[in-house]
């Protein structure tokens, strides 16, 4: 038993055994990379519409919720509607993924985190989704059946509603300029303004933008920007595009992307 040992031992000895790879030697750092999202603008209109224009879909009364035919909840200002369903088409302005709280019919609150906007040449109006994966992208054409709208707190909504075809983009997105302050006839509709950033973004990712006609508008950041620690400081001139959303009494434009602001450079007052 000793010899066997003494053999193994010695034997063993002469073995040789190369120390680890250095692992430096398998990556490096890397460089940091700007994540850029680029979209496209257009001051072109929109030509597109469905079998239903989107200026024509039936308004609901205000805290009213209309639906197509059927068997309906008993909910209070809950009715039926001859002219739903209706087929619309157009073009998404905003990423898929804006998170949107409102009640729901027994009271209690609901909360949609895939919503987003539609525009055709006719007009605009808010999308409620309740999915967390986007199916589409900001520039995609897509048809829906809507099933469902609604009127909260006078903002216009599709509550209900089945994607019919989606068409590939990106085509660029419409958008106006503002000569003054957000109104009504602004919600849902794409707008572009350029100013300097006069407020610190709070928790909720939301600041505000001084153009060069004096008028103040609201920002607001959706939820995973302000996670990823997106931020324009004070004094930051930059220039916002995107659709406005009409929320307890303000009207902000809504950002999903990186894209939808462009830092302008004061020497040169170039943007990039």
């Amino acid at each position: 038993m000793r010899w066997i040992l003494a053999t193994c031992l010695a034997g063993c000895a002469g073995l040789d055994h190369p120390l680890p790879d250095d692992p430096s030697d398998w990556f490096d750092a890397g460089n940091p990379l700007e994540v850029i999202e680029p979209l496209a603008f257009t001051e072109e209109p929109y030509a597109v519409t469905g079998s239903t224009a989107i200026g024509d879909l039936p308004i609901a009364e205000p805290y009213q919720s209309l639906f197509a035919p059927g068997p309906l909840p008993t909910c209070p200002d809950w009715a039926t509607s001859s002219e739903l369903p209706a087929q619309i088409e157009g073009i998404v302005t905003v990423f898929p993924r804006l998170y949107f709280k409102t009640e729901g019919c027994d009271g209690d609150d609901e909360k949609y985190y895939g919503s987003y906007f539609i525009q055709d040449a006719s007009g605009g109006i808010f999308v409620l989704g309740d999915s967390k994966v986007a199916h589409f992208d900001a520039g995609d054409r897509v048809s829906l059946s809507i099933r469902g709208v609604a009127n909260v707190y006078d903002l216009p909504m599709v509550t209900a509603h089945d994607v019919i075809e989606i068409e590939r983009g990106p085509e660029p997105i419409y958008y106006q300029v503002p000569s003054g302050p957000l109104d009504l006839p602004d919600i849902a509709l794409v707008r572009r303004v350029e100013g300097d950033v006069i407020s610190e973004k709070d928790t909720f990712g939301a600041f505000q933008v001084l153009a060069d006609n004096g008028t103040t508008y609201d920002i607001t950041l959706d939820v995973e920007l302000n996670r990823r620690g997106v931020d324009y400081p004070v004094g930051t001139r930059i220039i916002v595009t995107g659709p406005v959303l009409y929320s307890y009494s303000i009207f902000a434009i809504v950002v999903m992307q990186i894209g939808q602001v462009e830092i302008v450079d004061p020497a040169t007052g170039s943007s990039g």
